[in-house]
């Protein structure tokens, strides 16, 4: 048999709208979410030098070399690796959507929207992984265990009233201890969560020995994509989920991370993209 694959660069909106229902045997995804832009500083057009007066006490970075860029809004480091994280082909773009809370243009996707639609195309007994930072963990699982429901039902899940469950069910919260740690004043980031949920009845991962830490170096210099995971991730995931020829699908593809594993396990796929300049990129893997 032939993988049968689907790369498509549209709005995860429209393509799961469309799709078949309980067509899909399981989900890997990194999915859109709030960021904070720690260890980079916007300078705005006429507030640089009163900026880095006001909050710099070092007087050695006040050079006006390093601080004055006029007439554009510019996203400059903090001297320290993590800020790189931020860099893209156009640092103005970047510096912009980091100071509202998101990283990349089509950021402004809540759970919400997609959730229910994810949903809908999942087969019963399928799992999902949804990877996700601390700080969004709770917001996320609160809306994936309520997606499904009416407005009634969430308002009795709400206040606590048993209700029918059509929705999302919590199987296991994974850590990704990726080997590489990101400055924080509390306590270095050196672990990423992934939600793992299930729909419908539940069933054993393929191989039940499989820890829920998951130690997998990450991807260090030479990232294609400022939120790149690695494929080996992807793999260890798939592997505990799937049969070959399963159907699965990455909402969010960035750098397509779902179609180097995929093609890896024989598994079929659909791999959506919104962001062109990543669809160009990396449609041709």
């Amino acid at each position: 048999m032939t993988i049968k694959e689907f790369k498509l660069n549209e709005s995860c909106i429209d393509v799961l709208t469309r799709m078949k229902p309980e067509s899909i045997d399981c989900c890997v995804t990194d999915c859109p979410y709030k960021i904070i832009a720690g260890w980079v500083r916007i300078i705005n057009e006429w507030d640089e030098c009163s900026w880095v007066l006001s909050k710099r006490k070092d007087w050695s970075k006040t050079d006006p070399k390093w601080c004055l860029n006029r007439w554009r809004r510019v996203m400059v480091s903090d001297w320290t690796d993590c800020s790189n994280k931020w860099l893209k082909k156009n640092p103005w773009d970047v510096a912009s959507a980091v100071k509202d809370w998101k990283m990349f243009q089509h950021n402004d996707i809540s759970f919400s929207d997609w959730l229910p639609l994810l949903y809908k195309v999942m087969k019963n007994w399928s799992h999902t992984y949804i990877m996700i930072n601390a700080r969004n963990l709770a917001n996320l699982q609160n809306e994936v265990e309520i997606c499904n429901n009416t407005e009634e039902e969430k308002e009795k899940l709400k206040n606590w009233k048993r209700v029918k469950k059509k929705w999302f069910i919590f199987q296991n919260l994974l850590v990704w201890k990726k080997w590489n740690y990101t400055p924080n004043k509390y306590y270095m980031q050196w672990a990423e969560f992934i939600l793992m949920l299930r729909k419908g009845k539940a069933r054993n991962i393929n191989d039940m020995w499989s820890p829920n830490i998951i130690e997998i170096p990450n991807i260090i210099w030479g990232k294609e994509h400022p939120t790149q995971k690695p494929v080996a991730l992807y793999n260890y995931l798939l592997k505990n989920s799937t049969e070959t020829w399963d159907w699965v699908i990455d909402p969010f593809a960035g750098c397509w991370p779902i179609v180097t594993a995929s093609k890896e396990l024989g598994l079929n796929y659909v791999a959506i993209e919104i962001d062109e300049e990543y669809f160009n990129l990396f449609s041709e893997k």
